[in-house]
């Protein structure tokens, strides 16, 4: 359960790290769910095979790596029993409860983004919700797991703090892509917010074990990382039981949405399962998605 104290310094940045919530034995679980699948590789999963929704490197935007990949795998849950358990963690789920304020939960996606050591890439600054059209009102809290302690040496997420109440920027954010070194990543220049402080970037190292939250409107990215180590993390991107589906809108999820515009996304069907019902978490499925 998070502190009062916790939620409150959540609604004014717009990110908290939990402090020490997974165990050695958690972690190590996901750690090995996520090797099975880069073994696999993006071309390897067979027909009727259980397979992540989308496997490839943001940097090339297509299945081959790029000189410095940044490598998505959405909805790995759908691929590997360790992550599909992780999206019910009871403490996850609560924590995501207490931050949105709403008792009822569901998966809207995951994705892996895992930046190989000495050559990964730059996620340039962004904000989740305008990537996200298809579904109204905006999903607000997302969770991000790291595999490997991520700090600034090997392209640890950088935060902005309070830009989650300034709307979406994602138009001035894509005015930054330039910014994708560490020595230059908090170099963001050309808005003024209201009250006219300028942004001030913060690094948000955030160690194995931990847990960090934050607001789908809250400026992040994260520069190279040309460490000796690898950035393995997991985002956790929740929605409530007030999100709706978008049918104007267009997104890697879609395909699996078979709603009239404007119903409900808990009727979308077995790839957003719900996690919690009534501010209480569902807990893990007898039957497993990923292993059948």
């Amino acid at each position: 359960m998070l502190t009062e104290e916790q939620i409150a310094d959540f609604d004014r940045d717009g990110f908290l790290n939990s402090g020490p919530i997974l165990s050695t034995a958690e972690v190590d679980s996901i750690a090995d769910g996520l090797a099975g699948v880069l073994d696999i590789g993006p071309d390897g999963f067979g027909e009727g095979q259980p397979q992540p929704v989308s496997y490839r490197d943001l940097r090339s935007g297509a299945a081959g790596a790029s000189a410095n990949p940044v490598w998505q795998i959405v909805n790995i849950w759908e691929a590997s029993p360790a992550f599909e358990r992780l999206i019910y963690h009871p403490y996850i789920v609560k924590a995501i409860s207490q931050l949105t304020h709403e008792t009822d939960l569901q998966v809207w996606h995951d994705q892996i983004q895992y930046k190989p050591a000495e050559t990964g890439g730059a996620t340039t600054w962004h904000q989740d919700a305008p990537l996200w059209p298809i579904i109204k009102p905006m999903t607000p809290v997302s969770a991000w797991i790291p595999m490997d302690d991520a700090d600034e040496e090997n392209g640890c997420m950088w935060m902005v703090p309070g830009s989650h109440k300034w709307g979406n920027q994602i138009e001035f954010l894509r005015t930054q892509g330039h910014l994708q070194t560490l020595a230059e990543f908090n170099n963001l220049a050309g808005f003024e917010p209201p009250g006219g402080a300028a942004p001030t970037p913060v690094p948000w190292p955030v160690r194995r074990g931990e847990i960090s939250f934050h607001h789908s409107l809250t400026w992040h990215g994260s520069p190279f990382n040309t460490s000796h180590r690898p950035r393995r993390a997991i985002a956790i991107h929740y929605m409530t039981g007030a999100a709706r589906f978008d049918a104007g809108g267009n997104h890697l999820m879609k395909q699996f949405v078979d709603l009239a515009d404007g119903a409900p996304m808990s009727q979308a069907g077995p790839h957003f399962p719900v996690v919690c019902r009534d501010g209480e978490p569902v807990g893990v499925p007898a039957q497993l998605r990923s292993a059948s």
